[in-house]
């Protein structure tokens, strides 16, 4: 089902967290580039704030009297109708999450490493240290069932900050709410699921999206509206049945709804979207997805030897439309192929590569001395463990288990260190790593990235494209964040 925009406003930085008034007449936006918007229910803009650093939460209270926000300058601030600061209170941490009871009586703060709750005036009543980042927060509508959510952990807290149950998932978990009478947790993250909880932790139902899902907003009426990286917005029920898909043209970071639910409005990259809902949906059915067939790593892969054009493997279509490993170039089973390496380079997506870097490194052949036979027959063997390692790695990437994936390019890296697309694809996977753990991280994704990647461009030469690229798609994403208007 599809519904026409509202609106599609585009704004001068990516879009991290959004807030929607009770009545859905203002909405309060804030983007990577530390500004803080607030724009009206047809898109026009009422005001613009420049915040030292990026906004990583922000909640409208009541029908938009004011608005509070916090992020990486570690400053909790609230501000009036007329974009003046009320009051900012130092919290000494950097906020990735925040949520607001919409009354203004206590707020909710994800930082690095804790949750804490703070007055309507911005003082701590308490901290309860989690030892990662809370990249999703929650309460209810009174604060006694407190939640957060980090890496692949759930917590649950009382309203004195005390730890009521931490539950283990099996992936990394991206944002957490609660129904207003704290009886159901609604959970989204890595796994393309949004779940449904009941206040013990215990799973009640789970609805699967095509895509990572970034954002889970309850619903007056007990179901959710959740905007995954599959470019929709799902709107269910209070028993997981789908009643309105919204498609949105990218992915989505962050939603929020009126209180009467007929209007919803989301992020997505620079722009801000806005939707009708409809109040009496009822449930329609949900299309079926055939899945692609999963490597096994056992399984050999036939090397399809038609001859594509292309010479680069594909870039800036991986997750969150970043880059990919690179699987061009690898050897050859067939003995017969093996002489003609240095001609035509088959990839094990078809793709020849027959001006690839790595084409004379492949090729050349050890020195014969004492043990000759014995030292290229060893020489072949190793060869041949890099190429089933960056196999490995790259089935087990295809299969989103991107830890799995980066221990088997780091094997390939000590197998045989000249190797760049081991080192390459080992960036990449730290990179993706780093963002599955935190999405908004995108400079300690970086960070973790560049050691890799520079060995990659050593060992590969001026000529290694892919890392170029690569390395130019870093410094975009670092210009982004540091970036000054």
């Amino acid at each position: 089902m599809n519904h026409q925009n509202i609106f599609d406003l585009e704004i001068s930085g990516p879009v991290i967290c959004i807030s929607c008034s009770d009545d859905g007449n203002k909405i309060a936006v804030g983007d990577r580039n530390g500004n803080l918007t607030l724009v009206n229910r047809n898109g026009e803009q009422i005001w613009g704030k420049k915040i030292d650093e990026g906004i990583h939460g922000i909640s409208i209270l009541k029908n938009g009297g004011n608005v509070i926000c916090g992020g990486k300058d570690c400053k909790l601030k609230m501000l009036n109708s007329l974009g003046n600061v009320e009051w900012e209170q130092t919290i000494g941490k950097s906020i990735w999450s925040l949520y607001a009871d919409t009354e203004g009586q206590f707020i909710i703060v994800g930082t690095g490493d804790s949750i804490a709750m703070f007055t309507e005036k911005g003082l701590q009543l308490w901290e309860y240290t989690t030892n990662r980042a809370m990249v999703g927060v929650g309460a209810s509508q009174h604060g006694n069932l407190i939640m957060g959510c980090g890496d692949e952990y759930l917590y649950c807290l009382d309203n004195e900050g005390n730890l009521i149950w931490e539950k283990q998932h099996s992936d990394s978990l991206w944002d957490v709410s609660t129904g207003q009478d704290g009886e159901t947790i609604f959970i989204g993250g890595w796994d393309c699921k949004v779940q449904a909880l009941n206040k013990e932790g215990e799973n009640s139902w789970d609805f699967m999206t095509e895509g990572y899902v970034r954002a889970v907003v309850p619903l007056p009426d007990g179901g959710v509206l959740a905007g995954s990286h599959d470019n929709k917005i799902y709107h269910l029920s209070n028993n997981g049945d789908l009643l309105e898909k919204f498609e949105t043209n990218g992915e989505i970071t962050c939603i929020s709804t009126s209180q009467q639910m007929d209007f919803a409005v989301a992020g997505s990259g620079n722009r801000i979207l806005a939707f009708n809902m409809d109040t009496n949906a009822k449930p329609i059915p949900i299309e079926e997805n055939i899945p692609e067939p999963l490597i096994e790593e056992n399984t050999t892969t036939e090397i399809n030897n038609t001859v594509q054009e292309e010479t680069e493997p594909m870039f800036g279509f991986g997750m969150f439309d970043e880059p990919m490993p690179d699987t061009s170039g690898i050897l050859s089973e067939s003995e017969e192929n093996k002489n003609e390496y240095s001609k035509n380079t088959i990839s094990e997506s078809g793709i020849s590569n027959t001006n690839s870097p790595y084409t004379n490194y492949y090729a050349e052949k050890p020195e014969l001395s004492e043990g000759g036979e014995f030292k290229e027959f060893a020489s072949e063997m190793v060869k041949g463990d890099v190429k089933n390692y960056l196999r490995l790695g790259n089935a087990a990437w295809y299969e989103k288990r991107l830890e799995r994936a980066a221990e088997h390019y780091k094997r390939a890296t000590e197998i045989d260190s000249k190797e760049p697309r081991a080192w390459l694809n080992l960036a990449i996977c730290n990179y993706h790593v780093a963002l599955k753990r935190n999405p908004e991280d995108i400079e300690g994704a970086v960070q973790c990235a560049m050691g890799p990647l520079e060995m990659a461009k050593e060992k590969g030469g001026e000529g290694y494209i892919t890392a170029n690229k690569t390395l130019a798609y870093f410094a975009s994403q670092l210009g982004i964040i540091e970036e000054k208007s």
